[in-house]
């Protein structure tokens, strides 16, 4: 009878709590949806014309209000009679497919994108699709001008506008856009007439036209580009409709314009074994009919003798075959300083090509070093990396990096490379703000224009930094993404990454970087805003939850002396981590280093193969310190804390295999001075209110308490 009882109230329990997550979760159902409606009803706000300036007979300087432009919507199997006719002067064009619907705002938003922006003459925007019963689903929150992306894909899909007068002046570039997309020309026809539309899209010869016209293809004098982009939906797509409209990302052989020659940087120390077999690769991998002739200079800091004599003896026994003419091995003992051992390398190379290798970094099929330099040998091309996979599995290491609030990170870490993410952001080749310093390619001469690595950033974001200097010379760093090496990398990070010490290091150069660099803080060109910020990629909507850091409350810690009673560690429990620092940073950028207004984080958290509307979860920290032989918990002692919950639908679509969790994000805010100073690791509580079960788990992120 008792256990009966039990049951009976456990089974209440469950009915109750499923009930109660199921009435929030109903509240933000189609959150994006309503969100996107209302942004459509909203009243698109005027700009001020811009001015023109007539001199009087008595020198005076008389303002005369330029006329706004008007907008004609044209369907993309119109484009080439308005191409072909004539135009009004002051006329914009707004092209959009006939596969869906423009926003009820595009041509408003469009007209006065032209009146604020008077340096751009060609302007695309984002879009959605029209799901079951006409909701709005899957926005593509497209990245600002990307020349690679649009040269392998047609990302800029079902809308885009330009100044009739640039759509007249372009027309001379019909011949070199087609051949450009890889097609044939005909003068005497239409691209219809000549058969092109079967595989290139009428509106996407014409955008690249303009393109052209706009020397969107070549090297930047600056941060500005040549082609607009509105970060905005103002195209609904039909349901299924490609958002390519038949070329997207794809897979094909590259040719290199003339013989190179590279010269393969690879800092190495007490891993002959790992760099025997990432040479090997190299050479097996490398075919002398790509025209390509390669050095290796291999920089040790500090093996031990043992090693060193390795090292000479396999590297010795490496064929010269495949274009590999020589390898020298370069041993100085001196402090590890990624920075200072790749300019060493350059220095004591001579290839017009450096490609800067990680010694754990294994080739497994030919052609990826054609493929990468037949990107780097473009003019407007600056640092080239490659996708990078985790060995024996299919999970992604490196697929390009993107700037988020809590610093650079790599996108689709840890995701399976087998499914297509995000718009095929996993495949062909894309325009990043940068990629990792593990695979980076660049000719010699641009390297020597951007001044080589910063010394300075002896370990971490040396990388990044060397990015961010392509980007701002006015180049566009790319990622191929059709191509993959294996990159040895652990999988797992260890408590190794929890010294303190190492962690102030990250700091004081996470810092570095951003004063350097201010610019790129929480903002990256290639990658929207409407994204999430882990390492994952989907749209979160940003009006899905509508309790602002401002108004979030200060939560009371709870102090665990001996740790938390009953519960038990469980890699179930995952916990994703998406900004651990201080308020003032959050709200206000790099520049705010202070803490007076204390500390936020923020992420997402679930319990696999369990139903977690039953959970109640808490985050949790731990003083760490560091120990002789590495580094972890001070003591037993845990903080927790009560968590504010909201919707994440983008959790929901990449775990349609798990039970309710709609409501896995969480965000707390923490009073300065509530916590000693210190570095405290990040982990999470789960209660399950229906049991006695207890699961606790911890992640490698790290709250920096100051003073």
């Amino acid at each position: 009878m008792g256990n009966m009882l039990k049951d009976l109230a456990k089974t209440a329990l469950i009915k109750y709590r499923v009930g109660k997550y199921n009435k929030t979760v109903r509240a933000k159902l189609s959150a994006y949806d309503k969100w996107q409606r209302g942004l459509e009803k909203q009243k698109v706000d005027p700009v001020e014309a811009p001015v023109s300036y007539e001199t009087s007979e008595s020198g005076e300087l008389i303002p005369h209000k330029l006329p706004e432009p008007k907008v004609k919507v044209v369907p993309y199997a119109k484009v080439w009679e308005i191409a072909e006719g004539r135009f009004e002067e002051n006329q914009v064009y707004l092209f959009a497919s006939p596969k869906g619907k423009l926003t009820h705002r595009a041509a408003e938003v469009v007209k006065q994108y032209f009146i604020a922006h008077p340096e751009h003459n060609v302007v695309y925007a984002d879009e959605d699709e029209i799901g079951k019963g006409g909701k709005y689903i899957h926005p593509y929150f497209k990245p600002d001008w990307s020349p690679d992306s649009y040269l392998n894909g047609f990302y800029i899909g079902s809308v885009f506008a330009c100044r009739a007068q640039t759509l007249h002046d372009s027309r001379s570039e019909y011949d070199s856009a087609v051949k450009m997309l890889g097609g044939t020309s005909n003068k005497k026809n239409t691209p219809e007439q000549a058969g092109l539309e079967a595989s290139l899209l009428s509106a996407d010869v014409l955008f690249c036209m303009l393109a052209i016209h706009e020397h969107a293809f070549a090297k930047r004098t600056g941060l500005e580009f040549p082609i607009g982009h509105i970060r905005e939906v103002l195209f609904h797509r039909n349901a299924g409709q490609d958002v390519f409209y038949g070329r997207s990302f794809h897979n094909s052989r590259h040719m290199l314009l003339k013989p190179v020659t590279v010269s393969i940087i690879i800092p190495s120390k007490d891993h002959p074994e790992v760099l025997k077999r990432c040479l090997e690769s190299i050479v097996e991998t490398t075919g002398g009919e790509d025209n390509i002739t390669y050095d290796i200079v291999v920089l040790d800091n500090g093996s031990d003798a043992k090693n060193r004599v390795r090292y000479g003896a396999f590297i010795g026994k490496i064929p010269k075959k495949n274009g590999l003419t020589r390898i020298n091995y370069i041993y100085k003992l001196d402090e590890f300083n990624f920075s200072a051992m790749c300019n060493k390398g350059v220095r004591n190379s001579a290839g017009e090509y450096l490609l800067f290798l990680n010694d754990d970094i294994e080739a497994v099929s030919e052609g990826w070093l054609r493929e990468m330099l037949s990107q780097a040998q473009l003019r407007h091309v600056g640092a080239v990396g490659a996708k990078l996979i985790y060995p024996d599995t299919d999970l992604i290491q490196h697929a390009g990096l993107a700037n988020v609030r809590r610093g650079p990170v790599h996108k689709l870490q840890k995701m399976h490379d087998n499914k297509n993410h995000y718009f095929g952001y996993n495949r062909g080749i894309h325009n990043n703000i940068g990629v990792t310093g593990a695979c980076l390619l660049i000719s010699r001469q641009k390297f020597n224009d951007i001044g080589g690595f910063a010394e300075e950033l002896k370990v971490a974001f040396n990388d990044v930094d060397f990015c961010y200097n392509v980007f701002e010379r006015g180049y566009y760093n790319v990622c191929c993404n059709h191509i993959y090496l294996k990159h040895y990398e652990s999988l797992s990070r260890g408590l190794d990454t929890l010294d303190p010490k190492k962690m102030e290091r990250l700091s004081s150069e996470g810092e570095i970087l951003m004063r350097k660099h201010p610019q790129f803080y929480n903002d990256d060109p290639f990658y929207s805003p409407h994204l999430t910020e882990d390492e994952t990629i989907s749209a979160i909507i940003p009006k899905e939850d509508f309790v602002t850091l401002e108004e979030l409350p200060y939560v009371t810690a709870t102090i665990h002396d001996k740790g938390i009673k009953d519960a038990r560690e469980d890699q179930c429990l995952r916990i994703g981590c998406e900004y651990n620092g201080t308020v003032n940073n959050w709200l206000y950028g790099s520049k705010i280093e202070n803490n007076e207004a204390g500390y936020y984080l923020k992420g997402y958290s679930f319990v696999i193969g369990s139903d977690n509307a039953i959970f109640e979860k808490r985050l949790l920290l731990r003083l760490v310190e560091r120990y002789e032989d590495g580094a972890g918990p001070a003591s037993e002692m845990i903080y927790s804390f009560p968590l504010y919950v909201w919707y994440r639908p983008d959790i929901r679509v990449r775990l349609q295999d798990q039970v309710n969790v709609d409501l896995t994000g969480y965000k707390v805010k923490i009073k300065k001075d509530l916590l000693p100073p210190g570095y405290y690791q990040v982990g999470m509580l789960a209660i399950d209110k229906t049991s006695r079960l207890k699961l606790i788990n911890w992640v490698p992120n790290i709250l920096n308490v100051k003073k």
